[in-house]
C-alpha cells in the first residue's frame, strides 16, 4: 500500500436522512436569511443550514459592524434595521448616497434569530455543507456532516448562499473566478474592533485626512505597518468608546482553498497587531485603545460566481436599464480593492437611481432546482464589486427564496416555468422593492 496516497476510496455507506424540506437553504449569511425567511414566510417548508453557531455570515460571525447606505434595498433588510434600533445597536450616518450605519454585532444576532425563528424557518446550526445527490438536471438532497455524522436533507428547492458557490459548484455548474484578465481575485480581510476610544479626538483626526493619510503611510514607509491598505477605514459604532476597523488587507489567497484560507486569516492577526501599535502611538484618542476582539471568520470579497442564465455587467449597474424579472434593486457603487496590494477603484451609478437584479441571474445554469442567494451572484468581476455587499445580497436572497416557494408550491419542472410576474407581485407583498 502507497505510504503517502494521493487518493482515498471511501467505502460505501448508506447516509442517514436528516430532513427534508420545500426549500433547503445552504447557508446562514444575509442571502440565506432573507432566502428562507422569505420562502418560510410563503408557505414553504424551509431548512436553513449554516456551519457555523450563528446566522447572520459577515454581519455576526465576521463582526463587520458597518452597513453602507443602501436606499433602494427594503423588505427584510428594513425589519431587521428596525429591530436593531429597536434593541439600540444602531447608529446611523450617510446622506449623500442615503443612509447607512453601524450596529452592535449581539444585538443583529439576536435580531436575525427572533426573525428566522418567528418565521417558521427550521434552523440547523453547527452543520456544514459536504455534497449533492444529483440527478440528472435536478438535486435530490445535500449531504451534510455534523454532529450527528454523516446525513443528507432532501427536498425539492435549493439554494446556494454560501457565498463561494458551492453548492452549485459540487453540482457541476460552471463559474467564473476573479477578475477575467488573469483570476486574481479581491483581497481579503479581517474585521476587528477597539474599545477605550476617546470619540471627540478620534473623529476630528480621521476627518482631517491629510494627517490621517500621512501618519499611516509614515508607519508604512517605517516598516511599522505591512497592511498593503493605502488607508485606514473605521466606522464609531453604537456603544460608546467602541469601533471597528476595516483596515488588513490579504492578497494573492483564494478564499476557495483551505491552505489559503488559513494562512490568510494567520496573516490578518498580525496585520492587527501591528495596526493595534501603530494605532496607540500616533493616532489622538486611541492612546488607550484596547483590541476588543478580532473576527471569527475572516472576510472574503470574491471567489466563484456561478454563470446562471444572464451575466451582470458593469454597464447594467452604471446605465441602470430595467429588466422585466428584476427580483432586487441597489444603488452600492462599484468598489474594487486592488487584488495585487494598495488602491481601491470606487465608480458610482448616477446619484438617486437604482440598478436591477433579473431573476434569470441568479437561475444555475444546467440545473433545474438551484438558485443563487449570495454574492456568487453570475456578474462580471466589476459588477461583482457592486453587487456583493450584504444588505443587497439580502435583497437578492428575498428574490431567491420566493422563487423557490412558488416552484416548490406549484409543483414546476425547472425554476424557470415560474411566472415572473407573479414572483414579483408576491414579493411586494412581502415589503420588496421591485
Amino acid at each position: 500500500m502507497d505510504e503517502n496516497p494521493s487518493f482515498y476510496c471511501e467505502p460505501a455507506k448508506q447516509i442517514p436522512v436528516l430532513d427534508h424540506a420545500d426549500v433547503v437553504v445552504l447557508g446562514g449569511g444575509p442571502g440565506g436569511i432573507g432566502a428562507a425567511v422569505t420562502a418560510a414566510r410563503a408557505g414553504a417548508r424551509t431548512i436553513l443550514v449554516e456551519r457555523s453557531g450563528s446566522f447572520g455570515g459577515m454581519w455576526t460571525a465576521g463582526i463587520l459592524g458597518a452597513i453602507m447606505p443602501s436606499p433602494f434595498v427594503r423588505g427584510l433588510f428594513q425589519e431587521l434595521v428596525g429591530k436593531y434600533q429597536q434593541g439600540a445597536g444602531w447608529y446611523q450616518w450617510g446622506e449623500e448616497y442615503g443612509h447607512g450605519g453601524t450596529y452592535d454585532v449581539e444585538t443583529a444576532r439576536m435580531a436575525i434569530d427572533d426573525v428566522v425563528t418567528s418565521s417558521g424557518v427550521i434552523p440547523y446550526l453547527y452543520t456544514a455543507f459536504a455534497d449533492v445527490v444529483r440527478e440528472g438536471n435536478r438535486l435530490r438532497g445535500v449531504i451534510v456532516e455534523c454532529k450527528d455524522g454523516r446525513r443528507a436533507i432532501m427536498g425539492d428547492q435549493f439554494i446556494d448562499s454560501t457565498g463561494d458557490g458551492d453548492v452549485s459548484a459540487r453540482a457541476g455548474a460552471s463559474y467564473d473566478h476573479g477578475r477575467e484578465s488573469d483570476g486574481k481575485t479581491q483581497p481579503m480581510t479581517m474585521i476587528f474592533r477597539i474599545d477605550g476610544v476617546d470619540n471627540d479626538n478620534i473623529s476630528r483626526w480621521w476627518h482631517e485626512q491629510p494627517e490621517c493619510r500621512q501618519a499611516w503611510n509614515d508607519a508604512k514607509a517605517r516598516g511599522e505597518v505591512s497592511s498593503p491598505r493605502e488607508d485606514v477605514l473605521a466606522f464609531e459604532l453604537p456603544r460608546k468608546g467602541q469601533w471597528t476597523i476595516n483596515s488588513t488587507r490579504i492578497i494573492g489567497k483564494d478564499g476557495t482553498k483551505v491552505r489559503d484560507l488559513t494562512d490568510a486569516t494567520l496573516e490578518a492577526r498580525r496585520q492587527v497587531r501591528e495596526i493595534m501599535r501603530f494605532f496607540r502611538k500616533h493616532v489622538r484618542g486611541l492612546e488607550k485603545a484596547e483590541l476588543l476582539d478580532t473576527a471569527p471568520q475572516i472576510g472574503v470579497r470574491e471567489t466563484r460566481r456561478i454563470h446562471c442564465d444572464y451575466t451582470i455587467t458593469v454597464d447594467d449597474i452604471l446605465k441602470v436599464p430595467s429588466f422585466d424579472d428584476c427580483i432586487a434593486r441597489g444603488s452600492n457603487f462599484v468598489d474594487i480593492h486592488n487584488p495585487e496590494g494598495a488602491g481601491t477603484t470606487l465608480i458610482y451609478p448616477p446619484k438617486g437611481t437604482w440598478y436591477e437584479i433579473p431573476y434569470r441571474s441568479i437561475r444555475v445554469r444546467g440545473l433545474d432546482n438551484v438558485l443563487i442567494a449570495s454574492r456568487c451572484v453570475d456578474s462580471t468581476h466589476e459588477a461583482h464589486a457592486a453587487i456583493r455587499v450584504t444588505q443587497q445580497v439580502m435583497s437578492i436572497g428575498q428574490g431567491a427564496g420566493m422563487a423557490a416557494a412558488l416552484c416548490a408550491s406549484q409543483k414546476l419542472p425547472s425554476t424557470r416555468a415560474l411566472d415572473v410576474a407573479k414572483l414579483r407581485e408576491a414579493l411586494r407583498e412581502q415589503g420588496a422593492f421591485v
